[in-house]
């Protein structure tokens, strides 16, 4: 398995027969690279209002049960800046500085040193990985020398892990619009109306809510709008 620099591929790194297995896989490379924790999260596009989301976290016991008890995850910095950006953060006592309480207790359980990064791919998923250890500090020059094995799986982490999530149950449903779906809810989130599309593109009205409607099936949705919004959301009209 060559992991020195990111390739993409249809085909996902890991091969596992679950999303429990696939995370072993995460760990073992975390543990390579020098980290005794990783932790995985996914946020799916879909649903909107409650998106399909999975966590895998080896992190001490004790501390997830106390990091969910204070609802940490609603101030945890490394959550927000991975919401907002993909470039990889690294743990210290500025990044931490508006949530002394949340740092001085993930260090009293041994998380002192991490690093962090996002994912989100054209189909709208989202995805973190970080991994901690208690030591060493983590240096400039090992950031450097172990940078692209990270940038790797941070990829591979993403990839299978969404394929392993997909072949379970509750995955997204495949969806696939035609050209002339993709046309017509693209110009429905601009705003426009059905007699306005037709115009645009030529068609009749008729031909534009025909195709409206076939989308509004095959997306699940209760309207055209929310058809539009979801097919954004999953990447399907740009």
């Amino acid at each position: 398995m060559s992991i020195g620099s990111v390739q993409e591929s249809s085909t996902p790194p890991f091969k596992a027969a679950s999303p429990e297995d696939c995370f072993a896989m995460i760990a073992e490379q975390a543990r390579e690279l020098g980290f005794d924790y990783a932790v995985h999260g996914m946020r799916m596009p879909l649903p909107i209002t409650k998106p399909l989301t999975t966590f895998y976290s080896n992190y001490p016991p004790a501390w997830l049960q106390r990091y969910q008890e204070k609802n940490y995850i609603e101030c945890d910095p490394t959550v927000a800046h991975g919401m907002r950006s993909s470039k990889p953060v690294v743990w210290n006592d500025e990044f931490f500085a508006q949530t002394p309480e949340l740092w001085a207790e993930a260090q009293s359980f041994g998380l002192r040193h991490g690093w962090a990064q996002s994912r989100r791919d054209a189909e709208g998923t989202y995805s973190m990985l970080v991994l901690a250890r208690s030591e060493p500090p983590l240096t400039p020059d090992e950031l450097a020398e172990k940078a692209p094995r990270l940038q790797w799986l941070v990829y591979a982490a993403h990839v299978s892990m969404q394929a392993s999530c997909d072949e379970g149950p509750g995955a997204p449903p495949q969806v696939a619009l035609s050209p002339r779906e993709v046309d017509v809810l693209r110009w429905t989130a601009e705003g426009k109306t059905s007699a306005e599309i037709a115009s645009i593109m030529d068609i009749s009205e008729r031909t534009v809510n025909f195709h409206v409607n076939t989308a509004v099936a095959k997306l699940g949705a209760c309207n055209k709008t929310s058809a539009a919004v979801r097919a954004a959301m999953l990447g399907l009209i740009w």
